[in-house]
């Protein structure tokens, strides 16, 4: 300390000579100001060392790159400038003791004890400390003293967080707090320093501070592509416990869900040149009936009614074939399979009713086609086909596919009926708007879940084409589940959509669907990204729109994502989930590998439930 202490003296000898005008309170005081701004960029050295740091390793902070970002803030924000306060406040202090200084000479030490304006200079540097600044007894040091020793600390603070904050765009800002906090208990560790030279190397703090922002933007951000490279990497596997590991079973050969020969996704069209297609697909979005309230038909008898002849399923060959089971003689004389319990809501393509199958003797989810026509039974079919071929907990199960007439108990019912897994449980979107957004730890359980069971359904070339909060149910047990396959399609199934009309919900579209062209899995991986950002904002990334138009233009033309949780551990990750460009998103093999790491740091199981429980929907 006294190596240190000779030093500041020689420097503040040496400012004092540049400094010749003697201006109140006098040369000296003016000279530890100059002093204080280059304390004050000692921070911004930190914070340009993380900077060129991030430009290396991207948004993936490892052990090694989180220890040295912490430190770079405790020594550049908090150690090494208590040290040069402690030291200027020892100079200060000996000469107003009349004791001699190294670095000092006798010629600067009698300078030092000239007086400019009321009181010797000596005096007003080192005269009394901090703590005795603070004496309600004489308002005019009082008042100093709040606006040097309180003020100026809160601005430096303030912009040395600017600081941590430009140095860490692009990827999780928790260590800004590092760069700030040391800062600002500089406050409390230099109580007992000279309140004069204090109170001035605090002037200086706050203008090198100031002035450091522009350097660190100077710097500028990590490229996108090192972030978008560094998210996609894989992370180490964590050891997992044994009821994790059926989340993720090995899958087949990926197999590609482009047909050979379709074209690559174009940019999206100007948006003059949507205005068509937009109004053509509000128009189709606002052509779909309301449902009608539910009214028992007239029973009719079965003998009636010459049953639907039934084409079996042809599931993929990867894995062992599924059998779905044909409709078993009637339980009894006339007794129904099935008895209708109530009705759950409608999904894209048909109603969906909870009833109980005495076959299973569980309760059921059951789909039927809105009206029974060759379309609509040609997507249930094809819903089947892609739900038989997806076995993964996050994903719900069909049981079987039969005709309406089928069964005595199916009567209110037209079309063909698939059988699924009844999850009880609520929507997300429900769960969100009555118990608020989700936290970090929930969301990226939700994350995981669902991207295996997406993974697990794009292994088997079956894309969603739905994603969003209503179809996510959560489960009394807190286990998200991936609902309704309404428009999933399977890879070389026909697009059944009418030239320039797309399917799904606007505020959940990605750019390149809304633009018309085909889904492929980084829109799955896209829509999933915006619903885990509404189940941690409430509002879909791209906000709310009023209507199918606006929502469909806002979608078509890669809109601003304005409704992100700028507070989340996950932005990072989401705005790389989020790009425009398909082909830059990361895989949800990826996403799952980046979040199960984020996890295990926080030390949280991936396989933990999303809430205490929610209510039966």
């Amino acid at each position: 300390m006294d190596a240190l202490t000779a030093l500041v003296a020689g420097l503040v000898a040496s400012l004092r000579t540049a400094l010749a005008a003697d201006v109140c309170p006098g040369g000296w005081p003016w000279a530890v100001t100059v002093l204080g701004i280059g304390v004050g960029l000692l921070p911004t050295a930190a914070a340009v060392l993380v900077a060129v740091l991030r430009k290396r390793i991207g948004s993936r902070y490892g052990a090694g790159e989180s220890v040295l970002i912490v430190l770079a803030g405790l020594v550049g924000a908090g150690l090494l400038p208590l040290a040069m306060f402690t030291a200027t406040g020892r100079v200060f202090r000996a000469v107003a003791a009349g004791r001699d200084v190294d670095g000092l000479t006798s010629a600067q030490v009698a300078d030092l004890g000239s007086t400019v304006c009321v009181m010797p200079q000596s005096t007003y540097l080192g005269g009394y400390p901090v703590t005795s600044a603070f004496n309600p007894a004489d308002p005019v040091r009082f008042g100093l003293a709040v606006v040097l020793l309180v003020g100026f600390p809160l601005v430096a603070a303030v912009c040395v967080a600017g600081q941590a904050r430009l140095a860490l765009r692009r990827g999780p800002s928790w260590p800004a707090k590092f760069f700030w906090v040391p800062l600002l208990a500089l406050t409390l560790f230099t109580g007992q320093t000279p309140a004069g030279s204090t109170g001035h190397l605090w002037i200086g703090v706050a203008i090198g501070a100031f002035l450091g922002i522009a350097v660190v933007l100077t710097v500028g951000a990590p490229p996108r592509e090192v972030v978008r490279r560094s998210l996609a990497a894989p992370a180490p596997a964590p050891r997992r416990p044994p009821q994790m590991e059926s989340l993720r079973p090995p899958a087949p050969a990926r197999r590609p869900v482009t047909p050979a020969g379709s074209p690559r996704p174009s940019p999206a069209p100007s948006f003059p040149a949507l205005s068509s297609v937009a109004d053509r697909l509000a128009q189709r979005f606002a052509a779909r009936q309301p449902e009608p309230p539910v009214v028992p038909a007239p029973r009719t008898p079965v003998a009636q009614q010459p049953p639907r002849p039934l084409q079996p399923l042809q599931p993929p060959s990867q894995g062992p074939r599924p059998t779905l089971v044909a409709p078993a003689p009637p339980f009894g004389a006339g007794a129904p399979r099935f008895r209708l319990i109530r009705r759950l809501g409608a999904g894209g393509f048909g109603r969906v009713w909870l009833a109980h199958d005495a076959r299973l003797g569980q309760p059921v989810a059951l789909k039927a086609a809105h009206a029974p026509d060759s379309e609509t039974e040609e997507r249930i079919r094809r819903e089947a086909r892609a739900l038989v071929a997806v076995r993964h907990p996050h994903c719900v199960r069909i049981h079987d596919l039969l005709p309406a007439t089928a069964d005595p108990g199916l009567h209110e019912l037209e079309g063909l009926v698939i059988v699924m897994e009844y999850v009880e449980g609520s929507p997300l979107g429900d769960l969100v708007r009555s118990r608020g957004p989700l936290d970090d730890v929930s969301a990226a359980r939700v994350w995981i879940g669902l991207a295996g069971a997406l993974d697990a359904a794009h292994s088997r070339g079956v894309l969603h084409r739905d994603v969003k909060p209503g179809n996510v149910v959560v489960d009394q047990a807190g286990l998200a589940h991936l609902i309704d396959f309404g428009i999933a399609r399977k890879t070389g199934d026909s697009t059944m959509t009418m030239a320039g009309f797309v399917l799904g919900t606007p505020d959940f579209l990605a750019p390149e669907v809304a633009c018309g062209e085909r889904a492929t899995p980084a829109s799955d991986s896209w829509q999933l990204a915006a619903t885990v950002s509404y189940a941690l904002t409430g509002h879909p990334p791209r906000g709310v729109h009023a209507d199918a138009v606006s929502g469909l233009r806002a979608a078509a033309a890669g809109a601003p994502l304005s409704h992100l949780p700028s507070r989340s551990a996950h932005l990072a990750l989401l705005r790389a989930a989020l790009d425009s460009n398909p082909r830059r998103r990361p895989p949800l093999r990826a996403v799952q590998s980046a979040l199960d790491e984020w996890l295990r740091r926080a030390g949280k199981r991936p396989d933990g439930p999303v809430g205490a429980g929610v209510p039966a929907r």
